[in-house]
């Protein structure tokens, strides 16, 4: 697996292109904003996007979707079911921005799920507490944890929908995943692996 990290959006959210073996294919895992950038990287790149997944449902991570569909007809968008419940269309956390439109051809996604996209599987894993659908997605040896988990830190639960006992819970669940060392792929900030956050991450170290 290849994975290929663009920041992008006012609030330099990490979008991820996720290869596998069939290198023309690729997965776009929140993709944030500046969809032409995406769309021209994906050109040059030579690059077939097979689907979009959402980690979770706040308009930092959404942005570039409707353009995305636009350009990409047959494109899937693959989120958490509770993902819809906290508006996902339209979520602004306090600030105005441009209504997100309805995504067309959307897939729901549940607990423990096995989804597999380009020949790369991912396990499900819904992680509520930054927002009610947000998700982390595994594979063998990575984590995609979007705003839940980041580098010695974890998501913030004072927006709409948080809930500081949710991700408690949801912290708990990744930290009793047995792999030791796998890269954590955030929704902001640094790269990190599992086991340094186990070690150093002041909000982790409270739970073991």
């Amino acid at each position: 697996m290849e994975v290929t990290g663009i920041i992008l959006g006012t609030y330099a959210t990490n979008c991820y292109i996720v290869q596998g073996e069939k290198k023309h294919e690729c997965i776009l895992i929140d993709p944030a904003d500046n969809a032409d950038y995406l769309i021209s990287y994906l050109e040059d790149k030579e690059l077939v996007p097979m689907g979009i997944i959402l980690t979770h449902e706040h308009y930092d991570h959404i942005l570039a979707v409707p353009a995305l569909q636009e350009k990409y007809s047959y494109l899937k968008v693959y989120c958490h079911t509770m993902a819809v419940s906290n508006e996902l269309y339209e979520y602004d956390m306090g600030v105005r921005y441009p209504t997100v439109k309805a995504f067309k051809n959307i897939e729901f996604l549940e607990d423990s799920q096995v989804l597999e996209l380009a020949g790369i599987k991912f396990v499900v894993m819904h992680t509520p507490g930054h927002s009610p659908g947000s998700i982390v997605l595994k594979t063998e040896d990575a984590l995609f944890t979007g705003d839940t988990l980041f580098k010695e830190s974890i998501g913030r639960t004072d927006f709409k929908g948080g809930n500081t006992v949710e991700i408690i819970s949801s912290l708990k669940k990744i930290i009793k995943l047995p792999i030791k060392n796998a890269k954590i792929f955030t929704g902001h900030g640094e790269v990190s692996n599992l086991e340094w956050e186990r070690k150093y991450n002041p909000y982790l170290t409270r739970l073991i």
